[in-house]
């Protein structure tokens, strides 16, 4: 073998090691993702591409695709109703504390979803701002909610509704009855990438320290 074989073969040798412990550490840094933003964070082995259902609308009941208010950011999902008595407004609460704690803030938009469009539809960025002003609220009428739903795994359901009669008087309008009514729904968050994918879930407990550290974790790591 002469002196030319002999180094190109030692650069090959080179280079083929160089590329084994690239893939090696690349494999290995999102293994380490996974763990550290665990079990705050679970991310999906790969994002799931979602974007195509991701038409929705907004208080003026236009349509709204999700890319014309994420503007290539990641995109925080929460999903919820804005009469929800008690987990939504903590939920909301705890997202905006958690942002106020990110590094990484002005990467990410979080996006409330109404799951109850008849009666939210007009007031969904009321209802998210008043949480934090840079929130945004959107929604779905029913059929294309249940596509939306079904594709990023989560769930909404009308708790059976209640009638509840004014007070009793001689007034004509007193014998009429409204409905209330509740909806279960999907307390997770759900974390989308800037191509709009789904990329992790955020369940409960949600601590805005832990998952201020997990979303800033993330974002860095899969920019």
């Amino acid at each position: 073998m002469n002196k030319i074989t002999t180094t190109f073969a030692a650069i090959a040798a080179i280079a083929l090691v160089v590329l084994v412990a690239f893939f090696l550490t690349s494999s290995k840094s999102i293994e380490e993702l996974k763990l550290s933003v665990a079990p705050t964070a679970s991310l999906y082995p790969e994002a799931k591409v979602v974007s195509n259902v991701l038409n929705f609308v907004d208080d003026n009941s236009r349509a709204v695709h999700l890319s014309e208010v994420s503007r290539n950011k990641w995109v925080l999902m929460y999903f919820g109703y804005a009469s929800c008595p008690n987990v939504c407004p903590m939920d909301l609460g705890k997202i905006s504390q958690t942002l106020q704690k990110m590094e990484q803030k002005d990467d990410l938009q979080v996006v409330f979803v109404s799951v109850d469009p008849n009666r939210d539809v007009g007031k969904l960025n009321s209802f998210a701002k008043g949480f934090n002003g840079d929130f945004v609220g959107l929604s779905a009428f029913e059929g294309e909610l249940r596509t939306i739903s079904k594709k990023l795994g989560v769930y909404h359901q009308v708790v059976a509704a209640q009638k509840k009669s004014k007070s009793h008087s001689h007034d004509e309008h007193s014998s009429k009855e409204h409905k209330h009514y509740e909806v279960d729904h999907t307390t997770s968050y759900l974390l989308l990438n800037p191509e709009l994918a789904l990329t992790a879930i955020l369940s409960s407990p949600h601590e805005p320290d832990a998952m201020a550290k997990a979303l800033d974790e993330i974002i860095t790591a899969l920019r």
